[in-house]
C-alpha cells in the first residue's frame, strides 16, 4: 500500500495524481447556476490544486471558479484600491495580515451553520471574520550526517545554531520572505522577547554570525544540495522537499520556552464585504476545509491541514509523523504569533538595521 509520503513524491513529479472524494451528494446541495466565484489566491501549484479539485465540483452545481492570483499583500492592495467595489469574493489571508484586517471593514462575518466541515476545526480556527485554511510548521531543518561529522548533537533551539562549528553554514529567512516574519518573531520569543519586544531576537540572530539569507524556499533545498549549508530555519514543507531530493535531513521543532515547542504560521480565508455571491463563497469555504481536499492540498503543497480528520490521516505516514507535529498535544504547544500586536514596519526597520551592521 503506497505511503502518504510516496503520494507526496509522486504528486510533485506527476502533477496531482491524488483523487478527490466527493464530500456529499451534489444533488443535495444548493445550486449556483451562472455564478462566477472570484477567488484571490496564490499562483502556481496552490492555484492548480484548487482548479483541479474544486472547480469540477462547483461546475457540477452550475457555477465557475475564477482565480485572481498574487500574493496576499498584493491582493490586499487591490482591495484598498477598489474602494468598496470588491475585486474578488474570497481571499487568502496570511496571519501577518490579521492586524491590517482588524483595522478595516473589508470582511463579512462567516456563517458557520453553513460550514459543516467547520466541526473538524479547533475553536481558535473559527474566527468571526476568518476561517483557518492551512498552516506551516516553522522550525529548523538540518543535515543529520553533517552534524554527525561535526560531532554536534541535533539542534533543539535556535540558539544551538550559534555553535562555532556552524559559522557560515546556517541559512535563515529574510524578513521579506514567506517565512521571514514567523522566523523573526519566533526567535524573538525564544530569546525572551515577544511581539512588542524583538530586540532579544535581534541579538540572537547576531550571535549566529555570517548568516546566509533565503528569499524563496527553494533556495533552502538548493543550498542543502550544494553543501553550502548544514542547517536552515524553514518550515517542514521545505525540509520534506529537501528529503525528497535525497538529502539526509531532519526537521526540528525548536523549544521556545518551558511551555511552548514549535511554531505555527497560519493561513486564513475571508469573504469580502459587498460580494454578490456570499452563498457561493460560503460553499467554497466549506469545501476548502473538507478532510479529503485538505489532505490532498497539504500533501502536494507541503503544508499542514487544519481539519483534524486530515491531520490524523497524514500522521499515519511515518515520515510525515516524524517531520511534523501532528498530535493534538504537540499542536497545542505551538507558538502562534499574534500579529494584531505587531508593528510590522518597526520589525522590518529593526531587521534592516541589524543586516546593514
Amino acid at each position: 500500500m503506497p505511503s502518504i509520503l510516496g503520494n507526496f513524491l509522486r504528486l510533485s513529479a506527476a502533477a496531482f495524481a491524488v483523487a478527490t472524494l466527493a464530500a456529499s451528494p451534489l444533488s443535495a446541495q444548493q445550486r449556483f447556476d451562472g455564478v462566477t466565484l472570484r477567488v484571490a489566491t496564490f499562483g502556481g501549484v496552490w492555484r492548480d490544486i484548487m482548479d483541479k479539485e474544486l472547480s469540477p465540483k462547483f461546475a457540477a452545481l452550475g457555477g465557475k471558479l475564477e482565480f485572481i492570483t498574487g500574493s496576499p499583500q498584493v491582493n490586499f492592495a487591490k482591495l484598498i484600491a477598489a474602494r468598496g467595489r470588491p475585486p474578488f469574493d474570497v481571499m487568502e489571508i496570511l496571519d501577518a495580515q490579521t492586524g491590517d484586517f482588524a483595522k478595516t471593514d473589508f470582511l463579512l462575518p462567516i456563517d458557520y451553520s453553513k460550514i459543516p466541515n467547520g466541526q473538524y476545526l479547533s475553536d481558535f480556527q473559527k474566527q468571526k471574520m476568518l476561517i483557518a485554511s492551512w498552516a506551516t510548521q516553522e522550525g529548523i531543518c538540518y543535515n543529520v550526517d553533517k552534524y554527525k561529522e561535526l560531532g554536534l548533537p541535533a539542534p533543539t533551539t535556535y540558539k544551538d545554531l550559534a555553535n562555532p562549528a556552524l559559522v557560515g553554514k546556517v541559512m535563515i529567512p529574510d524578513i521579506n520572505s514567506g517565512g521571514g516574519l514567523a522566523g523573526f518573531g519566533a526567535m524573538a520569543y525564544a530569546a525572551g522577547g515577544d511581539e512588542k519586544n524583538v530586540a532579544p531576537g535581534v541579538e540572537l540572530i547576531k550571535s549566529l554570525k555570517t548568516l546566509k539569507f533565503w528569499a524563496q524556499g527553494d533556495q533552502v533545498v538548493l543550498s542543502f544540495q550544494s553543501g553550502d549549508i548544514v542547517a536552515a530555519v524553514a518550515h517542514t514543507g521545505w525540509c520534506l522537499r529537501t528529503f525528497k531530493q535525497g538529502q539526509p535531513v531532519a526537521a526540528v521543532h525548536p523549544t521556545i520556552n518551558a511551555k511552548t515547542t514549535g511554531v505555527s504560521k497560519d493561513g486564513w480565508l475571508g469573504v469580502i464585504k459587498g460580494t454578490p455571491n456570499e452563498a457561493a463563497a460560503t460553499w467554497f469555504l466549506n469545501q476548502y476545509v473538507d478532510a479529503d481536499y485538505q489532505l490532498t492540498f497539504s500533501i502536494v503543497g507541503g503544508v499542514v491541514p487544519v481539519n483534524t480528520k486530515a491531520i490524523q490521516r497524514m500522521g499515519e505516514d511515518p515520515v510525515f509523523a516524524k517531520m511534523m507535529q501532528l498530535k493534538p498535544e504537540q499542536m497545542a504547544q505551538q507558538l502562534h504569533i499574534d500579529y494584531t500586536k505587531v508593528n510590522i514596519p518597526e520589525w522590518v526597520d529593526q531587521w534592516n538595521r541589524m543586516v546593514v551592521k
